[in-house]
Parts: C-alpha cells; structure tokens; sequence
C-alpha cells in the first residue's frame, strides 16, 4: 500500500493540509492592518463555508454511492475538532 496513493481519503487529508499551508502562507506573506483584514485570516474563514461545501458532498456521495465515505466523514471530524482546538487555544 501506497502512501501517495491516490485515494479518497488522501485526498480529503491532502484538502485540509495543503488550505491549512496556503492559509499560513498567505497570514506570513500579505499582513494587514486594523482597516485591512489580513489575507490569511480572510482565507481561513473561507475555509468554513469551503470544507462544509466538501464535507456535504462526500455525505450525499455517501447515501447514493455503494462507496463508503465514512473515514472521509472522520477526517473532516477531526480537522474541525483540532482547528477549533488551536485556534480557543492562541494567544496573540
């Protein structure tokens, strides 16, 4: 078994963790001020509506497809819980 193999699931951690680094990059290279909200701030709350868009189709695919999308459902689980977890948790 492949680790780059090409799977759903890979594909669902490959989502969170490639939005996750270009939310971080785009936080580092494009700084705001108090009038001009910061891009990577602006990307990470795109990333809600995003990843809920993402998730609901996996739960449609999973009630109309004999594929199971369980583990993809899980995955987005835990990258919510963690994401919540970090963000209650900085202090700036």
């Amino acid at each position: 078994m492949s680790l780059f193999k090409k799977s759903k699931e890979n594909i669902t951690i490959a989502f969170y963790v490639i939005y996750t680094l270009i939310t971080y990059l785009l936080y580092v290279g494009f700084p705001g001020d108090a009038k001009t909200p910061n891009m990577g701030v602006v990307a990470l709350f795109l990333m809600i509506p995003i990843s809920f868009i993402y998730a609901a189709v996996q739960v449609v695919r999973h009630f109309n497809t004999d594929k199971s999308y369980y583990k993809c459902l899980l995955i987005h689980t835990v990258a919510w819980f963690s994401i919540i977890t970090f963000l209650t948790n900085v202090k700036h």
